[in-house]
């Protein structure tokens, strides 16, 4: 039998969970903001705990909550960590943009003695690193810059354009291995200078490790990340598994030699990463060079990451909506028949950007499948609290985590008619002006915005071009009805193959 003692020992500690857990979520209660119920101890987080919802799509339903249609804010509950998901924009601009210096770092971290590219890059970067590295490497991916890596895309795309055509002129084939296989050899191209022969050589040691790095972060290692971020020292979360880091080093040292040896510039990343490296080993500045060349690297490192994940998703994502709206495809198709026939086969720089159909279908696949679902940000008062007033007169304390949900504001009606239709035609140049700004964040907005959006997007734009340059893509059988994504995953990745039907139509020998 339980003694008195423990018996009584047992149920004060049973009124003091009870008193605690009364305290702490009635947080939002108490502030009169309009919140989502949660749960004791996991607070909100009940799909992703058991996961069968990633990060993106949870932080969406947060926003989609019933009755939260017209409220401006959603209080949420991180485990026992209040936090906001802001729905209306003009608090999305202040977020990102006017009030930048009050939300200038990420609320998500990944800590250095862990992984240090992985927390140096300019994703995860603390403000100081951030800014730092950000001012130094954005003159390349300048539109000049992009101009000069657009022979090295069509390179890779000629490629594809081969491998295709090897496959025969009707056939069925899953497309995300092919998105894969074209966006490493882009990205190894235009920042590394190096040829990787994917398209040759699928099992190359550049696309498998690279491949294998994407697949092998836990689950627990990106909730972690992003919404548990205090912890992340603790259990080692990592972006960059310790194979992966070995491998980018090396690799990354292999072409800076052979770049300086060779004394040639290119006017790419690794131009970049050679000039600063050698800045940062001739100056007093940096009291810690080692963390400094490592940030340095880290941004090269990130460059593959990032880019070959987005890019792959954009046009498998888009060649999938477009054999699901026939009579789209053939218009872009047409358009892409014209710049043909211009060009006599060949698509330059210019013309790509001349293609007006191309870019709204693009933006329009980016609105409903953006690669990354979610922003956030943590408050740091630089200058006082930050209110939410006119919408309400909650003042946002320090270091409370600030979500936001481009997925589901990209879904919204308020915003976006008939959301769930694919209509390029939202983005045509009369109708794109009464767009939003803040209510299209497929690469985020302000400051903090993805540097390489702009090169995603060419490489995604010059990806779907040459997939559709043969082959009309349709729907067959094994073409999943509607589309569901990873758990697992940080970014918006389909669940199942992308199965699609190719029929050969080529547009150039037609032209």
């Amino acid at each position: 039998m339980i003694s008195t003692t423990t018996a009584g020992f047992l149920i004060s500690i049973i009124v003091l969970f009870w008193m605690w857990c009364k305290r702490t979520y009635s947080y939002w209660k108490r502030h009169g903001i309009p919140y989502v119920k949660p749960l004791p101890i996991i607070g909100t987080l009940k799909d992703v705990f058991k996961m069968e919802k990633n990060v993106a799509l949870h932080i969406a339903d947060m926003y989609n909550y019933p009755g939260m249609e017209k409220e401006p804010v959603v209080g949420i509950y991180v485990l026992h960590q209040p936090a906001l998901v802001i729905r209306e924009p003009l608090l999305i601009k202040s977020v990102l943009i006017k009030e930048f210096h009050n939300f200038h770092d990420r609320y998500c971290k990944i800590d250095e003695s862990v992984d240090r590219f992985g927390s140096l890059n300019l994703f995860f970067a603390k403000y100081d690193i951030w800014r730092d590295m950000r001012k130094k490497l954005a003159p390349t991916f300048t539109n000049g810059k992009l101009k000069l890596m657009f022979p090295l895309l069509t390179e890779i795309a000629n490629e594809l354009e081969a491998y295709l055509l090897k496959k025969g002129d009707e056939y069925i084939t899953e497309v995300k291995n092919i998105c894969g296989l074209f966006t490493t050899d882009s990205i190894a191209s235009t920042g590394y200078g190096i040829q990787v022969g994917s398209f040759q050589n699928p099992y190359s040691e550049f696309a498998a490790q690279n491949y294998n790095n994407h697949q092998s972060i836990p689950a627990h290692d990106h909730f972690i990340m992003f919404l548990l971020p205090k912890i992340s020292k603790l259990v080692r979360a990592q972006m960059f598994r310790k194979k992966y880091d070995r491998f980018l080093r090396d690799c990354l040292k292999h072409v800076m030699d052979k770049r300086k040896e060779s004394g040639k510039e290119r006017n790419d990343l690794i131009d970049t990463l050679i000039r600063l490296c050698k800045e940062a080993e001739g100056s007093d500045e940096y009291p810690d060079k080692d963390l400094y060349i490592d940030a340095i690297l880290a941004q090269g490192a990130v460059f593959i990451v990032a880019g070959y994940e987005t890019s792959l998703s954009a046009i498998a994502f888009t060649l999938y909506l477009l054999a699901k709206s026939p009579k789209l495809q053939k218009r872009l198709r047409e358009e892409i028949k014209k710049i043909l026939h211009e060009g006599k086969g060949e698509v330059t720089y210019e013309a790509l950007k001349s293609m007006e159909y191309l870019d709204m279908v693009m933006r329009e696949s980016l609105r409903l499948y953006p690669a990354v679902g979610f922003l956030e940000r943590k408050h740091h008062a630089m200058d006082g609290e930050f209110s939410l007033e006119p919408y309400h007169k909650f003042k946002i304390p320090n270091g409370m985590p600030i979500f936001i949900s481009n997925y589901a504001i990209h879904r919204d009606p308020l915003y976006w008619p008939n959301p769930e239709v694919f209509d390029p035609e939202r983005f045509s140049p009369q109708n794109k002006e009464g767009i939003s700004p803040y209510a299209y964040l497929p690469f985020g907005l302000g400051p903090r915005s993805c540097m390489g959006g702009r090169l995603g997007l060419l490489i995604s734009k010059v990806g779907v071009l040459y997939f559709l340059k043969n082959y009309e893509v349709r729907q067959c059988p094994q073409t999943v009805e509607k589309m569901s994504f990873n758990p697992n995953m940080l970014t918006l990745e389909c669940k199942d193959d992308i199965i699609l039907q190719f029929v050969k139509d080529p547009l150039w020998r037609n032209a």
